[in-house]
């Protein structure tokens, strides 16, 4: 019977495994992630405008 068990991998692995392969994919992702940031923060404001009351922003 095989014994699996779960592994984390360590930093090492984890770089190896999202570091893009070419320059296209490295463009790619950092222009993913400067859109899912503006999102966070658009998110972020608006979800404080929405606590302090200010709903005439949507």
């Amino acid at each position: 019977m095989a014994n699996l068990s779960e592994r984390v991998p360590d930093d090492t692995e984890m770089d190896a495994m999202i570091t893009p392969r070419n320059v296209k994919s490295a463009e790619t992702l950092q222009h993913r992630r400067q859109v899912k940031r503006r999102l966070e923060d658009f998110l972020e404001q608006a979800q404080l405008r929405k606590a302090i009351g200010d709903d005439d922003f949507f």
